[in-house]
């Protein structure tokens, strides 16, 4: 017999990362740069990142610049407080947060974000997200709005319809806090715990979370 365990035991999959909402046009200070091969090896750090790999620091640019093409431009909108230009990037109250939870593989690493003139900094701190711990445990037979696309692996819409329902087995609860489950493309998961702290600060809008369910046999 399979059945929910208690109220706390849940996790939450997250789309601030994915959402056009949250989408900013900063790039690498070295993709302005005629320097080809460092260009490859940061695209190439981009793919591996969106995958799980775990990533040192000297992979991850220290510099982001506004794209000159970006409209609205990017210096001018608000940083949100998890978002992505290839990276997933985190604001300083995010990664205040995240940093004193378990991320296992994962890490963070501090990253500079420059004003258009590339003089002036934004406010704040910023960070990279680099989530490359696993956790196997999805369940799709018991799910509902994940579309199977082959070759073991599932994909979730950027916007869940009403009727999604996400089912995990309970392996969920122990280890990092922030994590992917292989059988899913692109999306993340954090645990209860980080969610609460991250409303406890209001942080969690940014972060755009749907809970998923847990199971025990």
């Amino acid at each position: 017999m399979t059945e929910q365990t208690g109220p706390d035991d849940c996790i939450w999959m997250v789309r601030g990362h994915l959402s056009d909402a949250n989408s900013r046009g900063w790039q690498p200070a070295e993709l302005f740069e005629d320097n080809k091969i460092r260009a490859e090896e940061i695209l190439k750090a981009i793919r591996q990142s969106k995958i799980g790999w775990q990533l040192s620091k000297d992979q991850f640019p220290k510099d982001n610049y506004p794209r000159p093409d970006n409209y609205p431009a990017t210096d001018k909108q608000s940083v949100p407080q998890i978002f992505s230009s290839g990276f997933t990037f985190l604001s300083e109250e995010s990664a205040d947060v995240v940093g004193q939870f378990d991320l296992g593989d994962g890490a963070l690493y501090p990253t500079r974000l420059w004003r258009s003139d590339r003089i002036t900094p934004m406010p704040g701190r910023h960070f990279y997200l680099n989530v490359a711990s696993k956790k196997d445990a999805f369940l799709p037979e018991q799910s509902l709005g994940a579309k199977d696309i082959g070759h073991g692996k599932w994909l979730v819409p950027v916007l869940p319809r009403k009727d999604t329902e996400l089912w995990f087995a309970d392996i969920v609860l122990n280890g990092p806090d922030l994590w992917f489950d292989p059988k899913i493309i692109d999306n993340v998961f954090i645990s209860d715990r980080l969610k609460q702290a991250l409303d406890a600060r209001k942080l969690s809008k940014d972060w755009m979370l749907t809970r998923c369910s847990v199971v025990v046999d």
